[in-house]
């Protein structure tokens, strides 16, 4: 039974619009209504409204699942994440490109010992990291270990040319651990010379971060040729380092 034509007024409510296109003839575009909905991806609703259908984007794991990691990403996020992912391999931690290296973060202190045998290694939260023959020409790098509170910190002082004439040193402290162990500590490294003192403190990065990101960001102690003479002796610089908890 159709409604009277006397009661359309009365159905201006809310729902007229479901009542109204729910009698509407297939002539008059009843039908259509659904048909068009379909083809743009829309779900049709109560009395033909249509409504957006959620579709949602595919997701697969990291390449570094079988190493623990649990996050299931967008293949668009996949690069980005796996850049710096914790379970990826680590990388040997040594300046230079010269080593390829790679392994778990348990195999890292066995592979300096083994392969990277003239690394000096001293114990104790307050040491003095002695880098010899600074006058050395090109780019070179000093490296020694520091081992306190149960973990081991790599010490690396790297000379490069930045431009033709002009030489700066970068020294840095990286934790042989990963970012979240790093946050827990602290270093210093401070130069000492006749009335004159150059002190930098900072959180000392992961080897996932690696030297070359430090130097990038400047998160490390910088200086020059002429103030490196200031606190050289006979051509070797001593830094004083020293490791805290926080």
């Amino acid at each position: 039974m159709l409604c009277p034509t006397s009661c359309l007024p009365l159905l201006r409510g809310p729902g007229s619009l479901a009542l109204s296109a729910g009698v509407a003839s297939p002539a008059r575009g009843g039908g259509a209504l659904w048909r068009q909905g379909r083809a743009k991806g829309l779900r049709s609703g109560v009395g033909g409204v249509t409504r957006p259908v959620c579709r949602a984007r595919p997701q697969t794991g990291s390449k570094y699942a079988s190493a623990g990691c649990l996050l299931s990403l967008h293949h668009s996020e996949k690069p980005e994440h796996e850049e710096v992912c914790e379970f990826r391999p680590y990388t040997c931690p040594c300046p230079g490109a010269s080593c390829k290296w790679q392994g778990s973060l348990d195999a890292v202190m066995p592979h300096l010992m083994h392969a990277h045998k003239s690394i000096t290694t001293l114990q104790g939260e307050d040491i003095v990291f002695l880098a010899t023959d600074i006058n050395l020409p090109g780019a070179v790098d000093w490296v020694m270990m520091q081992s306190c509170f149960g973990h081991h910190f790599m010490l690396v002082l790297e000379k490069q040319e930045k431009f033709e004439g002009h030489q700066q040193f970068f020294a840095v402290v990286l934790l042989i651990g990963t970012r979240k162990q790093a946050e827990n500590f602290a270093y210093r490294l401070e130069l000492n010379g006749n009335r004159r003192r150059l002190t930098w403190e900072a959180t000392p990065r992961s080897i996932h971060d690696g030297v070359a990101a430090a130097i990038m960001n400047s998160d490390c102690l910088v200086f020059d040729t002429s103030i490196a003479h200031l606190f050289a002796d006979n051509g070797n610089l001593g830094i004083n380092v020293t490791i805290s908890m926080c």
